[in-house]
């Protein structure tokens, strides 16, 4: 069978089936103005089959603004607000590290590695601390005096 066969894919159909041959790809306007139709049909219920306004085609009426449609979109958008706000509560504590949870400020606990959870902001705060790192804190001029004294020997010979 070649590629070229323009039957190829369309062998068990016996042309029945409302497939025609050669058809090509789906016409890209007619596939927008169905989509835009069945939205339109959705969003606006109040619109009729046929067009009554001549040449206002476009206009719509305005829209009402009652208490379930505004009680609809704020609660939805109240409670998005709220998972998003108790989602940003999650924080992850390496191996090397420990974490610590502040309430208002104030040391509440000590939390160990792995996925955490913590009241958000403003509630709760957590610090992370790594606990494996080798901490040093030099005092006075030892590292200077050492360069300093290797070079005078050198000056000296």
């Amino acid at each position: 069978m070649s590629l070229n066969d323009p039957q190829w894919g369309n062998r068990g159909n016996d042309g029945g089936g409302g497939k025609r041959p050669n058809q090509g790809p789906p016409d890209l306007e007619q596939l927008w103005r169905d989509l835009n139709r069945k939205l339109s049909a959705i969003f606006d219920r109040k619109r009729s089959g046929s067009n009554q306004g001549g040449d206002r085609g476009g206009d719509r009426p305005p829209i009402q603004f009652n208490s379930r449609f505004l009680g609809g979109g704020i609660g939805l958008l109240l409670a998005l607000v709220v998972v998003v706000w108790l989602a940003s509560g999650f924080y992850i504590v390496d191996a090397s590290q420990r974490g610590v949870v502040l309430e208002f400020g104030r040391y509440k606990e000590s939390t160990d590695p792995g996925l955490r959870w913590r009241l958000p902001y403003p509630i709760q705060a957590h610090e992370l601390v790594n606990i494996s790192g080798v901490r040093t804190v030099e005092i006075g001029y030892r590292g200077s005096e050492k360069k300093q004294g290797t070079q005078g020997s050198t000056d000296a010979d």
